[in-house]
């Protein structure tokens, strides 16, 4: 058996050497002048490899205690000379704090450079490169959130000159590192990611005694099947926010479709796609409901399951924070299908501000969220899927209910598709997504949305 000290001992002792040299450093027990013992001692001491030791020491060297000397040493310069504190500021979407306990993250890092003061500030989800811009030229942030919706959007307005380039992570999921990629440069660092799943109540399931869902399963079954739990069981079978741009796109991709430039702009009268847009609209209608007075968003749709008003959901994993007071059993399966195995993938990076004068800090505030120590924390207090592997896929005591399949997102990779992969612009997408509002509410018929589309007119329902 591995004498390998585990990931929270390995961490625990990293962290007890940069304390104790720090308050000894302090306290002056270690004077200015003198040098600390030597890497090897230290790993000696702590238990630690060097390359562990030296990550640490490049802690105190950048809270200005120490200085490296190359083939000397590490010379204590003392808390006189230490660097001032400074502040960086965080732009973040919101709802990271309930899918990365951000809070909790930000004080771990204070912890460990507490010479860095890290200020928050909401950013909006619209109209992102004009309200980053805004941010950035005032110099308002120096590290910034970023979606792969927002990243596109950025890119496609020609504002990636907004970031920073960093280096992409060898332990994070592969799939990931091109998320963020444009012409062979990196913007952001992936931190949380996840597919739109298929969500069920477990209970009910075993109560009914139904099979469980799994990856045969085709949009056909889940129709019969929701059809019969309205029937018999007044229970709406199956729900999902349809006019979510996480959501309708889905069958568009499960279908191969992709949207064709044309020289008035994009083709919007495909048979192939409204056939796909209606089939997704009649699983809801077929069961007797008017789903456009059951939701305004997709956490309207985690609501409805959570009250026992629905069994089946279309989901994500940064959702299931929502599921946290629901009193039965849950579990996750992937998406049905009718022709092709496709769902949609959701990344959320870090970036830096190719302005921030604060960079080497900025720096540290990245790569702390998007590595072991943070990423780990995100897996056990969280159900958010951390960007790095090896803490993703760590196994232990769990602090609360996690689905017993939590970990399928991990065989469906083969079937993670892009926004890109339609071919369609992402603000031509968001546009679009507005125009079928009433087709939605099915106060509209196809051939009327697609000629509206066409000839640049837009409606007034928003």
């Amino acid at each position: 058996m591995s004498n390998r000290p585990d990931r929270i001992t390995f961490q625990s002792r990293l962290d007890d050497m940069i304390t104790s040299l720090r308050r000894e450093i302090k306290n002056a027990q270690r004077p200015a002048g003198e040098y600390l013992p030597s890497e090897m001692a230290l790993a000696d001491q702590y238990k630690l490899s060097k390359k562990s030791v030296r990550k640490g020491l490049d802690v105190l060297v950048a809270e200005g205690l120490i200085v490296k000397e190359h083939r000397v040493g590490n010379k204590i310069i003392g808390p006189k000379t230490a660097a001032p504190q400074l502040t960086l500021r965080l732009g973040y979407y919101p709802s990271l704090e309930g899918e990365t306990d951000l809070r909790e993250l930000l004080k771990q890092f204070g912890r460990l450079y507490p010479h860095v003061k890290v200020d928050t500030l909401p950013l909006p989800y619209t109209q992102y490169p004009e309200s980053i811009r805004e941010y950035l030229d005032n110099g308002w942030l120096d590290v910034i959130s970023l979606n792969n919706w927002n990243f596109l959007e950025t890119a496609q307005s020609g504002a990636l000159d907004l970031f920073e380039p960093v280096k992409t992570d060898p332990q994070h999921y592969s799939f990931l590192s091109s998320v963020f990629a444009h012409e062979g440069m990196s913007y952001a660092r992936p931190f949380i990611f996840s597919p739109v799943v298929l969500c069920y109540n477990k209970s009910l399931f075993r109560e009914l005694s139904i099979p469980e869902p799994d990856s045969s399963w085709s949009w056909s079954d889940l129709a019969d099947l929701s059809v019969r739990l309205k029937q018999e069981h007044d229970t709406i079978g199956f729900y999902a926010h349809i006019a979510s741009t996480n959501r309708f796109p889905i069958v568009l991709l499960q279908n191969s479709f992709r949207f064709e430039r044309q020289d008035s702009g994009y083709k919007y009268d495909d048979p192939r796609m409204w056939e796909s847009l209606r089939s997704f609209r009649d699983l809801i209608y077929g069961q007797d409901l008017f789903p456009s007075f059951l939701s305004e968003s997709d956490a309207d749709a985690e609501k409805l399951f959570v009250s026992r008003k629905a069994a089946m959901l279309m989901t994500t994993y940064y959702s299931l924070r929502f599921l946290q007071d629901a009193t039965f059993e849950y579990d996750l399966a992937p998406l049905p299908y009718q022709q092709n195995a496709k769902t949609l993938l959701l990344v959320t990076g870090l970036a830096i501000s190719r302005q921030s004068p604060h960079k080497q800090a900025a720096r540290q505030l990245v790569e702390f969220l998007t590595q072991e120590a943070a990423q780990l924390h995100i897996r056990q207090h969280t159900l958010s899927i951390p960007a790095h592997k090896p803490s993703a896929e760590w196994t232990g005591p769990e602090k609360g209910y996690r689905p017993a399949r939590y970990h399928v997102y991990r065989e469906i990779v083969p079937t993670y598709g892009r926004y890109e992969d339609l071919n369609l612009p992402i603000r031509e997408l968001d546009h679009l997504r507005h125009e079928l509002k009433l087709f939605w509410s099915n106060l509209e018929q196809a051939e009327d949305v697609a000629a509206r589309l066409a000839s640049g007119a837009r409606i007034s329902v928003y």
